[in-house]
Order: C-alpha cells, then structure tokens, then sequence
C-alpha cells in the first residue's frame, strides 16, 4: 500500500481532497477548474494505482469509502508537505535581501526593542528590513503570521523552535505627583486606599485583585484600565495611580517612582519561530540579536533573580543605563 501511495502524482492528490472536501466531482472541477470527466478519470487512475475504490459515487454526489477516509489524512499530510517546499523556495528565493517579520509585545517592542533594532540596523549594514508588529496577542507563528515571535506565554506547538529569552520582572511604580498627593503606601494591605492602573492583555491576566481584596474593593480601586504598554506607562506618569511596569522602567528613562510592597511578578519571555525560517542565514542572525538583547550577563534584569529599580541603578551607572537603552552591545 505505502509502496503504491508513493506512486501517486500530486495532481491526482489534488483532485481527491478537493473531491473529498466538496462532496462532488462537479464542484471540485469548477473549484480546480478542470473539467468533470476529467476529475471523474483522475480519481479513477488514482483508484487504479492504489487497488482499492475511494469514494462512492452516488446520484447526489460523492462520499468516502473508509479507504478514502484514510487516505484523506495521508494525502494532507502530502498537501502539507507540498506548501512547506513552496514556503522554503519562497525563503530561498528572498533570502539576500527579503524582510525579516517580528511579532512581539507591545512593551518590550517599543520600549526595550525598537532603540536596539536601529542600531543593529545601522551597526551591521542589513539590507533587510524589519517588520516589527508589536502584537498585544501570541501571534501563530507555525502558519506564518510572523517569522519570530518574542511573547510572554510558551508556545505549544512541538513542531516550532521554541527557547526562553528571559523572564520580565514587574513591580509597582507611581508618579512622584501621585506619591505627593495620596501618600507611598507600605504594604499591600495600604493599596486598599489607593488608585491602581491596570493593564490587562491576552498575554497578562491583569492584576487579578478581585482574589486579594474581594471583587467590590478591586472594582473601586481600579481607575483605570488598558491593553497597551505605552498607553499604561503613560497613565501612571501622568498621575493616574499606582501600576506594575518593568524593573527597568526607570533606567531606562521613565519618570515614575518605584514603590516597594515586597512582591514582584515574574513572567516567561519566549522566543518561538518556524523549523523552516530557521533555516535562512538573515533570520539565524536576527535571532542571534534577539537572544543577545535579552542575554542576563548584560542585561541582569532579564535574569531569573528579582532585581530591584534601586539594586539596577546601584550596580550600573545612568549612563551606562543609557547607553545600554541606545542599543549599547559592546559590553559583556
């Protein structure tokens, strides 16, 4: 069998599970744009090669025999095959100079990415461009969407490369015009009094303060709510309340205050990108980029271990803080 299935032309494969999805040879003619009786004599060559019959043919049209059943799943995963050789020609075809597709999370896009990918631009002479979607959701990577995702939830599908880049380490932050006005609170149990910005996207579940304060508090204390990273940073620059944001927040240049209540949430960043975008030599050092950006022997903060805004700016200069948000990447 296996043998005589290896033997079947891809056109007639074709015409089978267009057969097989429509129900009806006239259908599948019109949909391939073939004629009937060609269809017809197609699926019966097929037949012929494989020994045994595929569908029935009846007078409202065409069913599958429970060979045709098994078949139909041989010949996707053949239709599956076929689309990642045109995919993989696609690459090879674009690989000196096609663009490079990132999908990434709105914060560590804007904030953490977009200064570095300048300069790896400007640093190394890439002729590819770069097509960075910051996404608020996980991006299917594994149908294309993008060529590299850098996302907050681990990918499930085992057929992607998938490697940790990471953790983001978040911790509560204010304005000092919001400290000035309402008061630094202490502990966890002092944020009753006080206003919270929260944000909350496909990838973070939000605070989840209802489980802390009970459901009616939580619903008082939230003044304000949002999906985007720069709208957030924003709000609680602006005043608007107390809200969680990098550890780096204020190295980097944002004008907010850490506020320590002796908790920090720690989330996975992940790297997921298609076996075949692997492959390219111009995608291999783009993510050689991206693992450097997020590498703990330089960037400590990504590290597994909390830091804390103060610890960050103790063991590192403001300059080098700087330099470092400017896509510094000669240190180690």
């Amino acid at each position: 069998m296996e043998h005589q299935w290896r033997n079947a032309d891809w056109n007639s494969i074709r015409v089978f599970l267009a057969v097989a999805r429509l129900y009806s040879f006239r259908k599948a003619a019109e949909e391939l744009g073939i004629s009937v009786n060609t269809a017809r004599r197609t699926i019966s060559r097929l037949e012929d090669q494989l020994g045994y019959p595929l569908l029935y043919r009846e007078s409202e049209g065409a069913r599958l025999t429970d060979e045709g059943r098994r078949v139909v799943l041989a010949a996707r995963d053949v239709e599956s095959s076929v689309s990642d050789m045109w995919r993989v020609a696609a690459l090879a075809e674009r690989e000196a100079s096609g663009p490079i597709r990132l999908a990434i999370t709105e914060g560590l896009g804007s904030f953490w990415l977009t200064p570095r990918i300048v300069d790896y631009i400007n640093e190394t002479g890439a002729q590819n461009r770069i097509e960075l979607q910051c996404a608020m959701r996980s991006v299917d990577v594994l149908r294309m969407e993008a060529d590299i995702s850098v996302q907050l939830e681990k990918p499930n599908r085992p057929e992607l490369i998938v490697k940790r880049l990471g953790y983001l380490h978040l911790k509560p932050f204010a304005s000092l015009s919001y400290l000035e006005k309402f008061g630094r609170p202490k502990t966890v149990a002092d944020m009753v009094n006080h206003r919270v910005v929260e944000q909350q996207t496909d990838q973070l579940r939000g605070y989840e303060l209802d489980k802390i304060f009970g459901p009616q508090i939580a619903d008082r204390m939230v003044r304000m709510k949002t999906n985007f990273s720069s709208a957030h940073y924003w709000a609680i620059a602006k005043g608007a309340g107390i809200g969680l944001m990098p550890s780096y927040a204020r190295a980097i240049g944002g004008d907010v205050e850490h506020i320590d209540l002796g908790f920090d949430f720690r989330v996975d960043i992940w790297l997921a990108t298609h076996p075949e975008v692997a492959k390219s030599a111009r995608h291999r050092a783009f993510i050689d980029f991206l693992t450097d950006s997020f590498d703990e022997r330089k960037f400590p903060w990504f590290g597994p271990d909390s830091l804390s805004p103060e610890e960050i700016e103790e063991r590192f200069s403001r300059k080098d803080l700087q330099s470092y948000f400017e896509g510094f990447t000669a240190r180690s």
